[in-house]
């Protein structure tokens, strides 16, 4: 067969329960409408894209799942200090290992996937005995 390199993407986004526009129109005989302080809480979407299927996820056909719920590579995150805490390397790679493992599932080891990530600090950790030009 032909070898195949499948460019899987990583992004995320975080959305926060106030955000809306702070500017509005509204008609000279109402009165203004109170509106909440601070962004409240947040809900952060961590996800794998492909040009090949969308949002990396497995299907029950792909692997004869019977029925089961089908695994997704995206994950919805709680940001905050008495909720699911903050996002780290740590919770990237466990993402990493389950989305990998989802699109070995779906390419049965007939392509390569080339998994790229911005430059978010989550991303930059390294192993605690690494080299590193800054510790020289």
């Amino acid at each position: 067969g032909r070898f195949r390199l499948i460019l899987v993407t990583h992004d995320e986004s975080t959305f926060f329960q106030n955000d809306l526009r702070k500017t509005y129109w509204t008609h000279v005989s109402n009165k203004p409408t109170p509106r909440q302080k601070g962004d409240g809480q947040s809900i952060m979407v961590s996800d794998f894209l492909t040009s090949e299927w969308g949002r990396l996820h497995d299907d029950p056909d792909d692997n004869g799942l019977d029925g089961e719920k089908p695994q997704e590579a995206r994950i919805f995150f709680k940001a905050g200090l008495n909720r699911d805490g903050y996002f780290s390397a740590d919770n990237l790679l466990e993402q990493v290992d389950g989305a990998i493992d989802i699109f070995e599932g779906k390419t049965k080891g007939m392509a390569q996937g080339l998994f790229l990530f911005d430059n978010a600090p989550s991303h930059q950790k390294r192993a605690a005995d690494a080299l590193s030009a800054r510790k020289m």
